[in-house]
This record gives structure tokens, sequence and C-alpha cells, in this order.
């Protein structure tokens, strides 16, 4: 009997990891002009020497300067962050530009393997540091925005990278453990079982990719923000990363004092944005607000649009 419960709790994890590491994701790739935007194809190198791709697009302005960079990701798996033009498309016309970064093992980037967020907030780091050097860019806010497992990982990446001024975590996961429990609760797994389950996920995660990391968690990089803004969006019924991740991010966010804003959505809306509006989000009013009140706070900071 105890064998079976052992293989049973080391197995599901196992089964978990299989369906996500050591693999490659080729997602669909789409041109900006589908969405009425004109964009820069650039490559990005990342600390551990992965070229990724990404994309940069321009504020719309006359001669002026952007208030600041957004950078853009995707989620864990799909969709490509290519499909995320139309939020660069509703940036540009605010007067901000937007990087697009295809996250490791996606699409044109390379990589063999996602990370869980583990590895990916050096894709933001790679992003950040080329646009600090970049003239147009350089003296201007960066502000990192992502969604799903994007937006778990800007919030890694914000305790990790001081040069960012601000992160959007759109259904962003406090930690993989946590997702990975939630997730087996999803498809019928006892929750007490998945519970007991999880710290063999902690040991596959931590053999694969370094103990010294599994502790660089969303809600840990929390500690670093210091004065740093933060906006918070989820949906109430959310069954990919369930509202109980924003309520353990609202709450270590407001212990460390970092200035908050939130968006709540009633329903389940992964992306929190209604979905016949992802590609052109300016059309859902309250959720394109949202994000566009965040982002005017850097603006009367800025020296932008001059």
């Amino acid at each position: 009997m105890l064998a079976l419960v052992l293989l049973v709790l080391v197995g599901m994890p196992l089964y978990a990891a299989s369906l996500l590491l050591h693999q490659r994701y080729d997602v669909q790739q789409r041109d900006s002009l589908e969405f009425g935007i004109e964009s820069q194809y650039i490559t990005l190198t990342t600390s551990d020497d992965l070229n990724l791709a990404a994309w940069r697009t321009f504020a719309e302005t006359e001669g002026g300067s952007p208030y600041g960079t957004v950078i853009i990701l995707s989620g864990i798996q799909r969709p490509s962050v290519t499909e995320f033009f139309g939020y660069a498309d509703m940036l540009a016309q605010e007067g901000w530009d937007a990087l697009l970064i295809e996250k490791r093992a996606r699409g044109s980037s390379e990589g063999t393997t996602i990370g869980l967020g583990f590895t990916e907030w050096k894709d933001v780091q790679a992003g950040v540091e080329f646009l600090d050097a970049d003239q147009r860019a350089g003296d201007f806010p960066i502000v990192a925005m992502g969604t799903s497992a994007g937006g778990a990982t800007v919030l890694t990446a914000g305790g990790n990278v001081p040069r960012i001024d601000g992160v959007i975590s759109i259904s962003g996961y406090s930690t993989w453990t946590e997702a990975y429990v939630d997730n087996a609760v999803e498809v019928g797994i006892p929750r007490f079982v998945a519970v007991a389950s999880s710290p063999f996920m902690d040991l596959i995660v931590g053999a694969r990719f370094g103990f010294d990391v599994t502790g660089n968690t969303p809600a840990h990089a929390l500690e670093y923000f210091g004065t740093r803004p933060l906006l918070l969006m989820h949906s109430t019924e959310d069954h990919h990363v369930p509202i109980t991740h924003f309520n353990r991010l609202q709450k270590e966010a407001r212990a460390f004092n970092i200035p908050l804003s939130t968006f709540v959505r009633e329903g389940d809306w992964h992306f929190v944005v209604y979905d016949h509006y992802i590609e052109d989000p300016v059309q859902d009013d309250e959720f394109s607000q949202s994000i566009l009140d965040f982002l005017n706070q850097f603006e009367e900071g800025s020296n932008g649009q001059d």
C-alpha cells in the first residue's frame, strides 16, 4: 500500500512535468500589419546565451519621444506574443513604445525547454538591457506586462531587475507549485493528494533548473519591489489560474507596502480582456482604461512627448 501511495505522489508531478518540460512550442507567429501597426523585428540575447525573437513597436508621436516602453509577454504555451500586437497598437496611440518578447523555447526563439517562470525572467532582463542601451528608450520608464505565466514571469522579473519601473500582471500565478496543485484539483484530483505530491514537484523543478532558483517565485519577488507600482488583474472564476493566486499576491503586495492597483472582472476570463476584444483591447473600455490609468503615473514623471 505504501508503495502505491508513493507511486501516485511521485507519478503525478512527473506526469505533469513531462507535459511541459523538455519541450518546445512552435506557436504560430503573426504579422503586426494584421493589427494595423508596423513593427521592427530584433533579436535579444539572454544572460544564458539564448537568442530570442522580439518585436518593437513605436508610439504615434510627432517627432517627440515616447512616455516609455511596455514589455509584453504571453503565457506558458500559447498563444504567440504576436497575438498581442493589438495591445501594442493601443499603447502606441497613447504615446508608449512596446517590446513584445517571444519567450524561450517558443516560436522562433531559441531554447529546449520552457522554464515555468524560473528562467524566463532572464528573457525580460534581456529586453530591459536592450532598452536601457537604446538611445530612444534608455532614459524613459520601462513597464513589464504579462498574461498567465507571462504575468507570473513579469512579477519575478520585477523582483530581480531593478530597472523595471512598474509591473502589470494579468492572471499571474503566485507560485508554480500552487499552480500545479490548483490544476491537479481542476482535473479531479483531491486537493489533499495534490498538496501531498507538491514536494515532489519541487524536487523535479529543482533537479531541472537548480535548487537555488526554486525559491525565486512571483510571490517572493514582491519583497524586492520597494516603491515600484504594481497592477494585478484577474477574473473571479478563472479555471486556469484561480482567483486565490490574485488574493495571495494582493496580500503579499500590501504586506510589503507596494503601491498597488487592482482590476477584478466577474466570470471566467483568463486573459481578463473579453475574448472577442483580445485583438483590439481598446474596445474593452474597463480593461484597457485600467492599464492606461496605471501607465498615466509614469507619464506624469516622464519627459517624453516633448
